[in-house]
């Protein structure tokens, strides 16, 4: 069964809306700020912060809101109605939910209030005393079907950095599988203490910016927010009179299992995924939205990976035009997949991928030609998109133009 994409939203680091996101990727030169002084840190590290994000409402953490937004936009503009969404499935992806809530002791006598905000800085500093229950994932989920009255089948998805990617393939499986015409997949992550001073323990952040392609890479900075699709079948898009954004042409899920969180050194079980999204187009995709974070290990896996993929399906990597988003947005954990996949519509619709930020020295392991200075034409009307997580989690995505 075709799925189509026929709703998008974000809010990001550049602002609410998928404009914004867009004319932010073009400008390829935002630099991250240093994280507030409540993060209870030891030093600030760097952080990409979404500006001006709607309060949450009560009960709701900072992640549940930024979700919210980014469901609406993609909501409206897909035009879906209270009886579409009252059988329209949903998926979320997410890492830590509504970390917010246990981190500031929401509901849990710590002091702090509903809705309060970990990036602007109110509630009371985190003690260490409170832990983290074990719903903080999934009440984001059921509180976006409440709220727009999501009645089909839900899943939460919580594989680290792959979850987004994980989300809107599960999205399209919901639909293929019959259990939904129409599907709603989102993916969000808001700034946490304990992802960020767990990254910074293990010296996994840069302390200048995030250079996924420069030969100087030292790490990734974090980043927060949401995205959002709706996915709907074919059929479905053309009865409600709905233009398709962009076509899902195949996805692919593997796990190698090798470490919590370093990838197996051959990126074979990534190869493997990225083969079977590449398996429903044709040669080589124009242009591939890369998990690529800065991570100097971990970048040159992905790149070997999805290089022998195109390889193996017909086409040469260097026709493959190689973006990294988190060197201006940031890592966003459970968003960043389903940030690719909106990167990629707009990458369909526009004909362009966007520069590269924070390049002085090219990778030259990177097989893919990666475009800097400025935006470049997208040859052919297909986008890939990779995302690898924690554990050995991969979730691969291949788009293609709609007709």
């Amino acid at each position: 069964m075709t799925v189509v994409v026929t709703g998008l939203g974000a809010v990001s680091c550049f602002g609410s809306g998928t404009g914004a996101l867009w004319e932010g990727l073009l400008g390829a030169s935002r630099r991250p700020d240093p994280a507030p002084d409540v993060c209870g840190l030891p030093a600030r590290p760097h952080l990409y912060a979404v500006p001006d994000a709607d309060a949450p409402g009560r009960g709701t953490g900072r992640t549940g809101a930024l979700l919210a937004t980014a469901v609406a936009e993609a909501v409206a503009e897909a035009g879906l109605t209270a009886g579409d969404l009252r059988d329209a499935g949903l998926t979320v992806g997410t890492s830590l939910g509504d970390i917010d809530l246990s981190e500031h002791g929401v509901g849990t006598g710590a002091g702090s209030s509903p809705g309060q905000d970990t990036v602007t800085g109110a509630g009371a500093p985190f003690d260490g005393a409170v832990s983290v229950p074990p719903p903080a994932t999934h009440r984001v989920a059921a509180s976006l079907a409440s709220r727009f009255g999501i009645g089909g089948p839900g899943q939460t998805l919580s594989t680290a950095c792959s979850a987004g990617a994980y989300a809107v393939a599960w999205g399209a499986e919901l639909i293929g599988t019959g259990q939904a015409d129409i599907v709603v997949a989102c993916g969000g992550d808001a700034f946490s203490r304990v992802a960020v001073g767990t990254l910074q323990r293990f010296g996994l952040l840069d302390d200048a910016c995030c250079r996924p392609f420069d030969t100087g890479r030292a790490g990734m900075v974090t980043g927060e927010g949401a995205a959002a699709l709706v996915l709907e079948s074919a059929e479905s898009a053309r009865r409600r009179g709905r233009t398709a954004h962009a076509v899902l042409a195949g996805h692919g899920w593997s796990c190698d299992a090798h470490h919590p969180m370093a990838p197996e050194p051959s990126g074979e079980q990534l190869r493997r995924a990225a083969a079977r999204a590449l398996a429903g187009i044709d040669g080589a995709p124009g242009a591939a939205v890369l998990h690529r974070a800065g991570v100097a290990v971990n970048d040159t896996v992905e790149s070997t990976a999805i290089s022998a993929a195109v390889t193996a399906a017909g086409g040469s990597p260097g026709e493959v035009l190689g973006y990294a988003p988190k060197a201006v947005m940031g890592h966003t954990a459970g968003a960043a997949g389903v940030f690719g996949c909106v990167i990629a519509a707009l990458v369909l619709r526009h004909g362009l991928v966007p520069p590269n930020a924070h390049v002085t020295d090219p990778d030259p392991d990177c097989p893919l030609t990666v475009p800097l200075d400025a935006p470049a034409a997208l040859a052919r009307p297909t986008v890939l998109v990779s995302g690898t997580g924690f554990g050995g989690n991969n979730a691969v995505l291949a788009w293609r133009a709609a007709a």
